[in-house]
């Protein structure tokens, strides 16, 4: 069976860099200015989240060609769905500010994370291409607003995984496998492992189905006719579900089986899951219970239910309390040995 390596805990990000240095000067990658460039992406995220909640339609003007206001009521509903997949990526941006206060940015599970981000944005900025120059629904404006944000996203993460060597595919390869096969031979037999290898996968085949067949997957979720503005905030959407979301699940269930869901950086990812889900839950649970135009939304129920799936992984999550000491790597009591065996030697 896959197994996680042991170089994906993430150690010592309670304890900071300097306490990590103690033992090891030269442990950990340190980028200067890392830290205020994720906070400041994470910010804009923050940004572009809370204008997709509170101007849906000043929004659509002004990225889509021609009147859809009328044309196309799918509009408010994938914009707020929209600002969860952003509020999700900048939490992100806050656990990689974490790790790179630590000197983590060359960490295993770290660079997962930033692979997540880097996808999710270069993805976006083609979807925003495609539209532009083939789909013709997006407009020019529409074009330089979403690859302000999405454009920045793809950059900073790329310069930290180029400097730290952690460019490549290999990862999220991995990742599949090791969920693939902790579904059917946990690791560690409990709910949040079980849930969130689930959800690993649940995401990426969401999130295709986004992509390649939207209309579809729109009529079943929401029963309306799918336009092309509404096709590209669905395939927006569907490259969160590919690409960020998996990597923050798996991220947590790596951390989960071995017991470090209390350390800062998974804790900040399950607030990121929670809100996310509720932002979805809220907006989901408003098209199930309403009547009228609710023919063929096939898919409605299911979405409903993997997301508060969602939301009971984040909640266990947040709950978990640390593990008991004798779960703790004996390599976390090394150094006390050491130590000990020293002022021995010297008596």
């Amino acid at each position: 069976m896959t197994t996680i390596p042991a170089s994906t805990r993430l150690p010592g990000y309670e304890r900071g860099p300097t306490a990590q240095s103690t033992s090891d000067p030269g442990a950990g990658l340190h980028i200067k200015g890392a830290s205020t460039l994720y906070v400041l992406l994470g910010l804009a995220l923050l940004a572009a989240a809370i204008l997709a909640l509170t101007a849906p339609y000043r929004l659509s003007d002004v990225f889509f060609r021609g009147n859809f206001k009328h044309a196309d009521v799918l509009y408010e509903e994938l914009w707020r769905i929209l600002a969860a997949v952003f509020l999700m990526a900048s939490v992100v941006c806050f656990s990689l500010r974490v790790a790179s206060d630590a000197r983590l940015l060359d960490h295993p599970a770290v660079q997962r994370l930033q692979l997540g981000l880097f996808w999710f944005a270069l993805s976006a900025v083609l979807l925003h291409l495609v539209h532009l120059l083939f789909v013709k629904s997006l407009t020019l404006w529409g074009l330089l607003l979403g690859a302000l944000i999405m454009g920045t996203t793809v950059m900073l993460p790329t310069a930290h995984l180029t400097m730290s060597g952690g460019f490549g595919l290999a990862d999220m390869q991995q990742g599949w496998m090791v969920c693939l096969a902790n579904l059917f031979a946990p690791q560690q037999l409990s709910l949040a492992t079980v849930l969130y290898s689930l959800l690993t996968v649940l995401f990426t085949l969401v999130g295709v189905t986004y992509i390649i067949i939207p209309k579809i997957t729109l009529n079943w979720v929401f029963g309306y006719s799918a336009g092309k503005a509404s096709v590209f905030l669905w395939q927006w959407i569907g490259a969160g579900m590919v690409f960020l979301f998996p990597a923050v699940t798996y991220t947590c269930e790596e951390q989960a089986i071995m017991g470090l869901l209390d350390r800062t950086i998974p804790k900040s990812l399950n607030v990121g899951l929670a809100v996310a889900a509720l932002f979805h839950i809220l907006e989901l649970m408003t098209l199930l219970l309403s009547v009228g135009v609710t023919k063929k939304r096939w898919l409605l129920p299911v979405v409903v239910v993997h997301w508060f799936l969602v939301l009971v992984a984040a909640l266990l999550g947040l709950s978990a309390g640390p593990p008991p000491p004798a779960a703790v790597a004996a390599e976390e009591y090394e150094p006390l040995v050491a130590e000990g065996a020293t002022e021995e030697a010297a008596v």
